[in-house]
């Protein structure tokens, strides 16, 4: 190995001194320095000798910092691997205060500065995670010099330390920063799905693979579950609403405050307090949107006006573009229409939702199987002793329970249900119908089953 580093070192040598032009650093030798160094560490560091590739690595860094940013990527892998064989307790303080450095140095040379100074909280976490303010305070200040830039990756990490913050400062009832950390975090999980979404349906379209984009809104959807799992503790209504309540008296035309609240109290159900209410109707008088729409929409159901909540959600599907936006609309309608009666109608907007957000076909469709289950009585044929409608919810049920196993349990309720509706064998046999063949359900069902008794 070292016969070969020489060689490679000769070469480069000679290589350099033959019609050299300056490329790197100050002086013509700081560039011959810099690609000599880059050429040893990085031989070394394709062998995964990381410790070994310390020294040209550091030697590299100090006369050409702006070389490639691959330098400082492998940088942190090189330090990492001089913590772990640290042999006494200042060498490692040492490599932790330059792996630190380092996210500063990327900084200058490279920009990018809130990703960086998250990574630097990180990092720090993960050492002195007792510096609960300082962890805190970078993830504050990455958030506020760059917000809408920083990777979807902090959003929990951000969260995460803003609760340990508060609990350090013993205020554990400052709700409010809490809840402005996770409106903001929240909001770029949202743009990051967005984004990854219309380019997954952009490669899609040019019918090229898209299982790597698919694995990255998994992990995405993981940092979403992440934040809701951090909050879930704080998250009841009667601890939000007054936090929100007193921001709302003092700011009612706030837009953004506006969009916070209804935000907020949307996701966390709180869509059937006054406070929701009044912030999405002066949202929507301000600034009419297509997510005012479905925030009026949602705010009609609270208040059981679905007919009326209808339109709007209607005309929030029609006018979203991404399709995480869509699917909540869709979701969102099929529960208006459901409350209108207008279960034909519940079901489209259903079926639309499963199109829309795959990872929901199966939610979908056992609302819409419930839908079957609550038309049992209004669908009955055969002076209403037929209950066709129950085995058509048993049928969809079934399928549910056998293709989606998150929701075998309460599609077997389904199926219980419906089979406690199923007309006697006595009543099939009494109405001139056969077990075992076929029945066309009419009513707005429209589906074909099969015959059979209870």
């Amino acid at each position: 190995m070292k016969k070969k580093l020489y060689s490679l070192v000769a070469i480069v040598a000679l290589a350099t001194n033959i019609g050299f032009a300056q490329k790197y650093g100050d002086t013509p030798q700081d560039s011959i320095d810099c690609i000599m160094n880059y050429s040893i560490y990085n031989e070394l560091y394709k062998q995964n000798s990381y410790v070994e590739s310390y020294e040209t690595w550091s030697n590299m860094m100090k006369v050409c910092p702006a070389r490639h940013i691959n330098d400082y990527i492998k940088g942190r892998t090189i330090l990492k691997a001089m913590i772990d064989q640290a042999k006494t307790p200042a060498d490692k303080e040492r490599y932790i205060g330059e792996l630190l450095t380092l996210s500063d140095q990327r900084s200058t040379y490279f920009g990018d500065e809130a990703n960086n100074i998250a990574q630097k909280a990180r990092d720090i976490s993960d050492f002195y995670p007792e510096k609960e303010a300082e962890i805190y305070n970078l993830y504050k200040q990455a958030a506020e010099k760059d917000g809408a830039t920083l990777d979807a990756r902090y959003a929990p990490l951000y969260l995460q330390s803003t609760l340990h913050y508060i609990k350090s400062t013993g205020d554990v009832e400052n709700l409010s920063l809490l809840f402005d950390v996770y409106d903001y975090a929240s909001e770029l999980i949202d743009n990051a799905l967005i984004s990854i979404e219309q380019e997954i349906e952009q490669t899609e379209a040019a019918k090229k693979n898209t299982v790597t984009l698919q694995r990255t809104k998994e992990e995405i959807q993981s940092y979403a579950t992440m934040c809701e799992n951090y909050i879930e503790p704080y998250a009841s209504c009667e601890r939000i609403l007054p936090i929100y309540q007193s921001k709302y008296d003092a700011n009612p035309q706030d837009l953004n405050l506006l969009r916070k609240i209804t935000t907020t109290l949307e996701r966390k159900g709180c869509t059937e307090s006054p406070l929701f209410f009044a912030a999405t109707k002066s949202l929507h008088q301000i600034d009419p949107s297509a997510k005012t729409a479905y925030m009026m929409g949602v705010m009609l159901i609270g208040e059981k006006k679905f007919s009326e909540a209808a339109k709007f959600l209607e005309e929030a599907l029609g006018s979203y573009k991404d399709n995480i936006s869509r699917s909540r609309a869709a979701q969102a309608l099929a529960r208006a229409y459901e409350g209108a009666n207008q279960y034909a109608n519940a079901r489209t907007a259903a079926n639309k939702w499963g199109e829309l957000d795959k990872t929901s076909e199966g939610k979908a469709a056992l609302f819409v199987a419930k839908l079957y289950l609550s038309s049992v009585v209004s669908c009955a044929s055969h002076e209403g002793k037929i209950r066709g409608a129950a085995w058509v919810a048993y049928d969809e049920a079934s399928r549910i329970k056998n293709n989606y196993p998150e929701l075998a349990d309460e599609a077997q309720k389904v199926m219980n249900s419906a089979y406690s509706q199923f007309p006697a064998k006595k009543d099939i046999f009494f109405v001139g119908l056969t077990e075992g063949n076929s029945f066309s359900v009419g009513c707005w069902i429209g589906r074909t089953t099969t015959i059979r008794g209870r």
